[in-house]
């Protein structure tokens, strides 16, 4: 994006936050205990305000083309993995009577994964929502050209009335997991949304930078504060409730955001370990499943098991990458 290219030494921070991020995905996922993931979960809150925070410029500009390239970015992985798995799991146990699931998946169970994001590729709930936030953001910015931001203030606040009021929980638990999961978490993970596009329209960055060393004491200190004692209200949800997530993401958003690299051989490096966080998170579920059958310290949900399971996702990305070259199926591993 083009928003990338404007400050290198910014990019390289966020990259850095990135990178964190992605084994907190992991972590959260294979690891049985996580401090940081149960008490504050930070990671999916603040991999949606960076996406939307880059996100601005393309709808404020109304470039088509950058907003199919990202329809087609997050839309590819959303349809190609879920059918890849399903398929091998079905071959798998028709030919070995063992597969990821070991038991044949319906046909059934495809479609409402594809339609929902949840079923047996439950994590791919974030790809639902951020999908359906990107449709939605990008209509409300076509049809109302001058006030959009000022609707999606709005939205936050009927976002967080919903929750608040726990009329969120109240409609979506009639349903089934899968709606729960998917649909259920649009009132929770659109704030988050909304606060890396107003970040973005109100050019907050740049202006804190004047006073980085004031800003990143005070963010560590709101950061702290919401780790060891409970100064907001802690209220009932789903995964994300509650408007001290937001808060903690916006802190530590914007004390990577105004970091700032100087040695040339650190952003080197961090160029190339911080690639493929998209397709690491596409795809460790799928070794999860599989390894943890055969490796004792994955089944047991050890650290060092989610370290293995980040660095095998990361090695597939990699080769995933190199064999797809200029074609889209890039956008499987990136």
């Amino acid at each position: 994006m083009n928003d990338r290219k404007i400050n290198k030494n910014f990019n390289y921070s966020l990259e850095l936050l990135r990178l964190i991020l992605s084994f907190w995905v992991v972590a959260r996922h294979t690891y049985r205990y996580s401090y940081l993931s149960d008490r504050c979960k930070f990671h999916v809150p603040i991999f949606l305000l960076i996406s939307f925070y880059f996100y601005y410029n393309t709808i404020k500009t109304k470039n088509i083309t950058k907003i199919n390239q990202r329809f087609l970015r997050i839309s590819l992985p959303y349809i190609f993995w879920p059918t890849f798995m399903f398929i091998n799991n079905n071959i798998l146990f028709k030919v070995f009577r063992f597969s990821q699931y070991n038991k044949l998946l319906e046909l059934k169970k495809l479609l409402l994964q594809l339609i929902l994001g949840s079923n047996y590729h439950y994590i791919f709930y974030f790809q639902f929502n951020l999908i359906f936030l990107t449709l939605l953001f990008t209509i409300i910015s076509i049809f109302f050209k001058i006030c959009f931001i000022f609707l999606f203030q709005i939205l936050l606040i009927v976002a967080y009335i919903l929750q608040y009021s726990y009329w969120n929980l109240y409609i979506f638990n009639k349903y089934n997991s899968d709606i729960q999961i998917s649909i259920g978490h649009i009132f929770e993970l659109l704030p988050f949304a909304v606060m890396g596009l107003t970040l973005r329209y109100l050019d907050i960055i740049a202006k804190l930078k004047k006073y980085k060393e004031l800003a990143n004491f005070y963010c560590t200190i709101i950061i702290f504060l919401i780790l060891k004692f409970n100064i907001f209200v802690r209220i009932k949800g789903y995964w994300f409730p509650g408007i001290f997530l937001n808060i903690g993401a916006i802190c530590i958003f914007i004390i990577f955001s105004l970091f700032h690299f100087q040695n040339i051989k650190i952003t080197f490096l961090l160029k190339l370990i911080t690639k493929f966080t998209g397709g690491i998170y596409y795809i460790h579920m799928i070794y999860f499943h599989f390894l943890k059958r055969k490796i004792l310290f994955i089944k047991n949900m050890t650290f060092h098991g989610s370290i293995v399971i980040y660095v095998i996702s990361y090695i597939t990305c990699y080769l995933g990458n190199k064999f797809s070259y200029k074609t889209k199926y890039k956008l499987l591993f990136n």
